[in-house]
């Protein structure tokens, strides 16, 4: 049964009091407002909560056995109230505003949709709830007709009724089964949150990010709301403890509007330019090795101020070369600026490519397509990888653009969010496809920081176009000092490689954990009570005065979320992709210690049951449990010591010598099979032996650490005094020979047999 008995009783002695004529009516017959307890005075149809109540019947509409799940059915019932005089959430839907007059009808309880199933467009199609999609079946068109609304799904010309206890689709828009009453239960969650405690918890950086990235005129602003309204609603948000709503807030600032940013290039007019030459090449590589033959055109565009010419060559498999593909994707790239455009030497269309994917860099930019769009979409997209372009040719220090990030405290989508280069090129998209809107504005209030730094670094492209953003060019530089002297006030000292920890929050004596000793990468941290479990306990490297956290258990190190946001979880990792490992330690005078990662200046900080990032400092209390199996100092062969040596270039590798000088090495373990990892203490790159080779004569390189079998060596005690160093993967011997150089060899011979 659906309601029990205590809410049969609410029901039957409240209702009445609420709803004159809860039986079944005449057409002709109104049924009076309907008087609910604290109603607030809200638009109905601005993310308000509201009962929807059938004109004729008196019903209210509702999710079929408190439903919660996807495909169930959606029914009318009498209104029934709660012990508080409240009605149950299952009869109260948001209505969330769309644009164009429509908005989708959120439950409040299941957080779920209305939605006509399959879209289908035949009368009597009962509806379900579903989760909300963008679908027209569920996008719905309130219309006032008296007192009452019509409601119609976009998708067809049908509107819904009350037809025997069922919400169903009928093509009658005069039947008075398809006209309804909406009364506001309470306003919006989000805009009261800000009067909320947890609110004013918030430091001033995210009550800056939530009152903007929430509340802007941006469509991305529309769609996050909705998300967070959802979250506020599922959690019971008001009756939350202040420091628990605080962490909901914080939570609901991770949310995106979608995957990637959406939306068409407002300016339309292309550069002039020609075509200077074309002609068809045998054995074309029109990507990466991919041979072909195609038609290649030699392109000059004009630029924005007298005397620019932007040349570059177009290159397809196109067998026409009248093509009208060929057309669009040249006019594409001519609506952006020269500033963005002018690195761009080469563009290619590779028609009939399965990738389905747009690639860009350096100065280069690849369509790869089975389809043809539209010049509008082919624009939409270059101006995500124009943003690549721009990054990669005006931005020296890419940690700029990621403490932008952070001081921003908001993201733009999901495909950004993955790293800092990627959020850069989708701000590109974000810029260029608001430029010329009235929503342009609303950037600055959202992302102020991006903003500054992609007008500097469109100064820096074209000094004398965009000479009115020579301050925020200034801003680059700004961020690029703070960049840099970030922790380097940080003190170690206090903490001994030599040492186990366990890392407790003082407050709830609860102590890092890694789940399950797990011993996988990207594994969310846990705060959990301390019981000498494996996975509880951590030993550190030092770096200069900062350090790195490792898992006892694992191996492996502790980082942050590749993300500048706050209230994302820290993590297990160690993989060629561990960025944020290093931490600057910052001692308190009750004895614990603030951890902060230095890219996106965020501290390690509690949120419940995780260990995750915040731009708040927290206090960690490190706590002996035991000795670190650790070893550091030279390693030394007779009278030659290994030195770590610098890359010669950027196309280099950093190397290992030997000689009468060398570097400090720690060997610690990485497995449980006795394997150790040796680590260059100032750099932190690792032994690693050259393409993973098992032959003997391999160099030895020093490599980001990953844990592959190439970087893991056993220690095999030698009589008399001395180690061996054995590589796992090649079962070889580290041996250093008379000119200094380093290489695995098999067994025997000098040049073998180590001391530290």
């Amino acid at each position: 049964m659906k309601k029990t008995l205590m809410r049969k009783l609410a029901s039957s002695v409240l209702a009445a009091a609420m709803l004159l004529g809860a039986a079944p009516v005449l057409a002709e017959d109104a049924v009076p407002a309907a008087t609910l307890t604290a109603v607030e005075a809200a638009d109905p149809f601005n993310n308000a909560y509201n009962v929807i109540i059938n004109k004729v019947t008196g019903r209210v509409i509702a999710v079929k056995d408190n439903g919660m799940n996807n495909l169930d059915l959606i029914v009318t019932e009498e209104l029934a109230l709660d012990p508080s005089g409240a009605p149950y959430a299952d009869q109260i839907w948001r209505l969330a505003p769309l644009g164009g007059g429509m908005c989708y009808a959120a439950n409040k309880l299941s957080g779920r949709s209305l939605d006509v199933p399959d879209a289908k467009k035949e009368s009597g199609v009962q509806l379900i709830q579903y989760s909300y999609n963008g679908n027209a079946q569920q996008k719905l068109l309130f219309e006032k007709d008296g007192d009452a609304y019509t409601i119609k799904p976009s998708h067809a010309d049908m509107y819904l009724a009350d037809v025997d206890g069922k919400v169903v689709q009928i093509s009658e828009k005069s039947s008075e089964a398809a006209k309804w009453l909406i009364k506001t239960v309470s306003g919006s969650l989000m805009e009261r949150a800000k009067d909320s405690e947890g609110y004013k918890l918030l430091p001033d950086d995210l009550k800056r990010a939530f009152d903007n990235y929430f509340f802007s005129t941006l469509d991305l602003s529309r769609d996050v709301y909705n998300s967070a309204e959802t979250l506020l609603s599922s959690r019971d948000y008001f009756n939350l403890a202040p420091d628990e709503q605080k962490r909901t807030l914080i939570t609901a600032l991770t949310y995106t509007a979608s995957g990637q940013v959406v939306g068409d290039v407002v300016n339309e007019k292309v550069a002039p330019y020609k075509i200077v030459s074309r002609e068809q090449v045998e054995n074309f590589d029109i990507w990466r090795g991919s041979l072909c033959t195609a038609w290649v055109f030699q392109i000059e565009m004009e630029g924005d101020v007298p005397g620019q010419v932007h040349k570059f060559q177009f290159a397809t498999n196109e067998e026409d070369p009248d093509a009208e593909m060929i057309t669009k994707s040249i006019e594409a790239i001519g609506v952006f600026p020269y500033a963005l455009r002018q690195h761009v030497h080469y563009l290619y269309w590779k028609k009939g490519d399965t990738a389905n994917s747009y690639n860009g860099g350096g100065n280069s930019i690849w369509i790869r397509l089975t389809w043809e769009p539209t010049r509008k979409q082919i624009s939409q997209t270059l101006s995500h990888e124009l943003g690549h372009v721009l990054e990669q040719n005006m931005l020296n220090d890419p940690d700029v653009w990621s403490l932008a990030e952070r001081l921003d405290a908001t993201p733009i989508s999901s495909y950004g969010s993955s790293n800092e280069t990627e959020d850069l090129a989708e701000f590109s998209r974000l810029y260029w496809t608001n430029l010329g809107k009235d929503t342009f504005g609303e950037l600055e209030k959202v992302y102020p920081n991006r903003l500054k730094i992609f007008e500097g670094l469109l100064y820096r492209a074209d000094n004398e176009y965009f000479k009115d953003y020579a301050e925020s060019e200034k801003y680059i530089d700004e961020l690029h000092e703070r960049s840099v002297s970030a922790g380097g006030d940080s003190d170690s000292s206090a903490l001994d490689e030599g040492k186990l920890y366990k890392i407790v929050d003082p407050s709830t004596d609860r102590a890092w954990t890694v789940p399950d000793n797990s011993k996988d990468n990207d594994v969310a941290l846990k705060l959990m009570r301390y019981t000498a479990a494996a996975g509880q306990s951590f030993r550190i490297e030092k770096y200069g005065s900062q350090i790195k956290i490792i898992s006892a258990s694992s191996g492996k190190p502790i980082q942050l979320d590749d993300s500048a946001l706050s209230g994302k979880s820290i993590a297990q990792y160690g993989g060629t992709w561990a960025i944020d490992e290093r931490f600057a330690v910052y001692p308190r005078e009750d004895g614990t210690f603030a951890l902060m990662a230095p890219r996106y200046q965020l501290y390690v900080y509690p949120f419940g049951e995780n260990a995750g990032q915040n731009v708040e400092p927290k206090g960690w209390a490190f706590v002996e449990v035991g000795e670190a199996d650790v070893k550091k100092g030279l390693l030394s062969v007779d009278a030659l010591s290994l030195k770590a040596n610098a890359p010669a270039d950027e196309d280099s590798l950093a190397t290992v010598s030997a000689g009468v000088t060398g570097s400090v090495w720690r060997l610690s373990p990485a497995e449980e099979d006795g394997c150790y990892k040796i680590i260059d203490a100032e750099t932190g790159l690792s032994f690693d032996i050259l393409d993973g080779s098992a032959e003997p004569g391999a160099p030895l390189i020093l490599y980001d650490y990953y844990g592959s079998a190439n970087q893991l060596f056993t220690v095999e005690s030698v009589f008399g005094g001395g180690f061996r160093l054995k590589n796992k993967n090649s079962g070889l011997y580290l041996t250093v020979h008379a000119d200094g150089s380093v290489t695995q060899e098999y067994l025997g011979g000098a040049g073998q047999v180590f001391e530290m």
